[in-house]
Order: C-alpha cells, then sequence, then structure tokens
C-alpha cells in the first residue's frame, strides 16, 4: 500500500544503496586519480638497501617516513598500495575540507596528536594482525627548513609492544615536473618484544635512534652526504617565513 511504513522502509533502503554506491565510486575515482597522477607525474624512483625488495611485502610492517611535504602520505600509500593502513591526525579527519573521503576510508586510523590517545595504537595492533602494514610518519607534521622534527614515540610503542617491525624510508620531498622523487628503503629492523608497559626512556631513545635513520636516508635520497641532525631536545624550531618578518 502506497505510503504504508514497509514502503518507506523500502524506499530508504534503496536511497541508502545508491548512496554507498555513488560514494565507493567517487571515492574509486579519487584514489586511482591521486595515484595515476603522483606515477606519473613524478615518477617516484625506489631504491631498496636491504631484504625488502618491493613494495609487496611479505609481513605486514610498520612503515615510517620524514615528512617534508603534505604529498608524501599520498605518494607512500601509492607505492605501498595493498594491505596497507594509515595513521591519520584526528583533526585533519575531521576538517570538513578532507572529512567527507577521510572517514569513509577504511584504512584511515585516527591519531589525537595533542592529546593523550591510546585508541589508535589499538586499531593500528588490529591492522596488523589482520595483515596489513601500518604507515605513519612520526614527526606528526611537516617540517619545511631541511630537518626533521622529534619523533613521537607512538611507533616505537606500537613495534615493541606487537614484534612488527619497523621499515624506514627516506623521502628526498622533491615533487616537481621533470624531478624523480627519491625514495630509499631500509632493512626492517624490530624493537625487541617485552611484557607490560615500556619506559617512556626507552621509547624516546629508539624513536631518536629511527629519527637518525630516517635522516641519513633522506640525506642520500637528495644524494647529501655529511649532514648531521642534532638529537631532537637540540634541534632548533622551525621559523616559519611570516615568523622571521
Amino acid at each position: 500500500m502506497p505510503g504504508s511504513p514497509y514502503i518507506q522502509l523500502m524506499i530508504e533502503k534503496a536511497k541508502n544503496i545508491i548512496a554507498g554506491l555513488f560514494w565507493k565510486f567517487v571515492l574509486f575515482l579519487v584514489v586511482y586519480g591521486v595515484r595515476t597522477y603522483l606515477l606519473v607525474v613524478y615518477r617516484p624512483k625506489m631504491t631498496f638497501l636491504g631484504s625488502v625488495k618491493s613494495t609487496d611485502l611479505k609481513e605486514p610492517m610498520i612503515i615510517i617516513a620524514n615528512h617534508t611535504s603534505m604529498l608524501d602520505p599520498l605518494m607512500v600509500q601509492s607505492l605501498f598500495f595493498h594491505k596497507r593502513s594509515i595513521v591519520v591526525a584526528k583533526d585533519q579527519v575531521e576538517d570538513p575540507h578532507f572529512s567527507w573521503a577521510l572517514k569513509r576510508f577504511k584504512n584511515v586510523i585516527p591519531c589525537d596528536r595533542f592529546n593523550l590517545d591510546t585508541e589508535w595504537a589499538l586499531l593500528a595492533k588490529k591492522e596488523l594482525e589482520k595483515g596489513n602494514s601500518v604507515i605513519i610518519f612520526p614527526e606528526g607534521k611537516c617540517r619545511y627548513d631541511g630537518l626533521l622534527n622529534e619523533f613521537k614515540t607512538g611507533f616505537a610503542f606500537l613495534a615493541r609492544s606487537t614484534g612488527y617491525p619497523v621499515l624506514s624510508l627516506g623521502i628526498d620531498g622533491i615533487y616537481k615536473m621533470g624531478h624523480r622523487t627519491q625514495i630509499l628503503v631500509d632493512e626492517p629492523e624490530k624493537i625487541e618484544r617485552v611484557k607490560g608497559i615500556p619506559s617512556s626512556k626507552h621509547l624516546a631513545e629508539r624513536s631518536e635512534y629511527f629519527r637518525q635513520k630516517v635522516w641519513e636516508l633522506k640525506q642520500r635520497a637528495l644524494g647529501q652526504t655529511g649532514a648531521i641532525l642534532p638529537v631532537a631536545t637540540e634541534t632548533p624550531a622551525e621559523v616559519l617565513p611570516e615568523e622571521s618578518k
């Protein structure tokens, strides 16, 4: 009967199905469109320095990299395209400019970078156990002056508590027409797994170790040698152009 609750329910279900299919199609276009653009325009060149010889990883890993450009997360996801999730700042996930897409991607793990947040680590652990690698940018934000910010210890905590290896990447951060973006991939390395809560001191030490490792990879990606990165506690804060006036 027209107007009956059953008919209305079926109409609502049909609308939801159509809306779901529409957004799947839109996200498909976005993902493959962005990936094609990055791979064709910037033609990334990957150099594998260790036992990992391709982006088709044989086991789940915690993938970390320096963060020089807003394109870095998109590039890493485009290269490690299958069976991966990525940790994204919660404020970006909730930003109206990005939320329409980020909240619909099942591989996005929100992380509150301004407050104590442990939920993201539980979600990341589940992704690893499902066989998906987890991409993390430990600096938490881009840095444009050539140095590296302090590495947050979350990735080290995740690696130590789960036993999954850390795969370090060094990205030159140059995205220009005519230049092939250089990415170096190092040997995976585990942080010894222990019971209980790891000490903050040990996590800080391991985070700094990987920070220096990523720095060396980045310098090699840039074709530079000899540059020394101060430890995080001695690295000067980045001065943005408007702040220097």
